[in-house]
């Protein structure tokens, strides 16, 4: 009787075991485990049962990419497969349910015949301007990298949230945008944008509050102007390439009107002249810019002039993120006689700076201290090997070293004397340190203990002193968590809306 009842329970266990608990899920709870698949692989699912014949239909995101190239296959394949894909997108509208979509991402091969481009235009206007896409959606990301013009239609989508493009879109004649819901707008890459368009777009999106703008060297500009009352975060890549000559017919210049602006993160290497106006709101700068010798139209004395002019305009901030780039400006200058760092600001509200900087470069550090009065968190991180180290202690001792520097965070040590005379002079004149913390390599030069040895027997100003020291990889594990939850911050944000 009792083996009985012990094989009846295995058979049950078996046939929970073997039961096909998702199928059994509501429909919304199935579309949404189907949202995060790209939508070819969604539509894959209705061959595994009539249960699922028909879910992919309902499913209000669709995350669409071709890799289909002309360059890695036969062309006779090639046409045969573009074929496939626009009779699969056609068939894919056609047969949808009434539900709306509400994001929409679409991802085109990096080669395309560029002899059809007029019928992919034709194809994408298509697509693009269906019922189920234009009526709710809120988020559209594009990756299209041949020449091709969007439709008028997609610049007035009133519930449109987030909008990315990326690639060879053109703006040829935008001359109105209407985006009253419009709060993330990403402009990548696009060798075709140019200022008038950037004009357009902003001022046809009164609720905007976060904006990223890329651009490449070969961009033939005159000027770009960034001008928004909404704007609280803005994120600026210009990038100079090297095999793609400067364009010297313009003098470059980057103009940011921004009021409302909480967070800048400017990488610059092509404007002659950059200029911040109203930055009261400002809390947050991640700097990267510097001279171009060689490049650039202006003169050193002029560029390094309009830098601490940036800085003023900046001052308010409190946190900032140095490059070594600024830094090696503002010393390119000193070099020829002009006193950039005597008329640096002081940044009276930061409390938080970071600072990336060459080896031969460090011996600068205290200058720039001695423009935060208020600083209680220094960062510094060696941006390459320790090849020639400039540390010279200072005649006088910055303000903030006496009366508020709470923690510093030393990068990429080594262990070669002049990192750590650095070391010992901020132990000796940071009155209130709390937490000194040494991120070390794997290769450095001087062992740990001795390092801890030394550090523990110099003079300290700060008795509460904590001094910590640990390994590149555990520091290397905490930014990546660091990093991974920005990130999901960042989705957050963006889902909020």
């Amino acid at each position: 009787m009792e083996e009985t009842a012990s094989g009846d329970n295995c058979q049950n266990l078996c046939e929970k075991a073997n039961k096909d608990v998702i199928s059994e899920l509501r429909d919304d709870i199935l579309c949404y485990m189907l949202s995060f698949l790209p939508t070819k692989s969604a539509v894959a699912t209705s061959i595994l049962s009539t249960r699922w014949r028909n879910l992919w239909k309902s499913v209000t995101i669709l995350d669409i990419y071709d890799d289909t190239s002309v360059y890695y296959m036969n062309p006779s394949t090639y046409k045969e497969r573009k074929m496939n894909f626009v009779n699969f997108m056609d068939r894919l509208f056609i047969h949808r349910n009434n539900r709306s979509i509400l994001k929409f991402r679409l991802s085109l091969a990096q080669s395309y015949d560029f002899t059809c481009v007029n019928a992919w235009m034709s194809h994408l206007s298509r697509w693009i301007s269906s019922s189920a896409i234009m009526g709710n959606v809120e988020e559209l990301i594009f990756y299209i990298n041949f020449p091709v013009q969007l439709p008028e239609n997609l610049y007035c989508c009133q519930k449109l949230v987030t909008l990315k493009l990326h690639g060879h879109i053109r703006f040829d004649n935008l001359q109105s945008v209407s985006f009253p819901s419009l709060k993330a707008l990403h402009l990548e890459h696009l060798r075709m944008l140019n200022n008038t368009a950037i004009e357009v777009l902003l001022s046809g999106s009164p609720a905007l509050e976060e904006l990223e703008l890329h651009m490449e060297g070969r961009d033939s500009r005159q000027s770009v102007d960034v001008c928004s009352l909404s704007l609280k975060r803005l994120i600026i890549g210009f990038f100079c390439i090297i095999c793609v000559p400067y364009d010297h017919r313009y003098r470059k210049n980057l103009t940011i009107d921004t009021p409302n602006l909480e967070f800048l993160k400017l990488v610059d290497f092509t404007s002659e002249e950059i200029s911040m106006q109203r930055a009261d709101s400002l809390r947050q700068a991640d700097l990267c810019f510097g001279y171009q010798t060689g490049v650039f139209n202006v003169g050193i004395e002029e560029y390094a002039n309009m830098v601490v002019q940036f800085y003023r305009q900046i001052s308010g901030v409190k946190t900032l993120s140095l490059s070594n780039f600024n830094i090696e400006t503002l010393l390119g200058a000193a070099l020829h006689m002009f006193p950039c760092f005597g008329n640096l600001p002081t940044f009276r509200n930061l409390i938080h700076l970071e600072v990336l900087v060459f080896d031969a470069y460090v011996w600068i550090l205290p200058e720039i201290l001695q423009c935060t009065s208020n600083l209680e968190v220094f960062v510094f991180i060696l941006d390459e090997d320790a090849y020639d180290w400039n540390w010279r202690a200072p005649l006088s001792v910055p303000q903030c070293l006496s009366s508020c520097l709470q923690v510093i965070e030393f990068n990429d040590f080594e262990g070669v004397p002049g990192e750590t005379e650095m070391v010992e002079y901020f132990l000796k004149n940071a009155l209130v340190l709390k937490k000194m913390t040494i991120t070390y390599l794997t290769d450095l030069k001087t062992s740990e203990v001795d390092v801890l040895k030394r550090l523990s027997t110099c003079p300290k100003g700060s008795d509460s002193c904590q001094i910590v020291i640990v390994p590149e990889h555990q520091r290397s594990f905490k930014v990546a968590n660091w990093r991974l939850a920005c990130s999901r911050e960042q989705a957050d944000f963006t889902e909020t809306y």
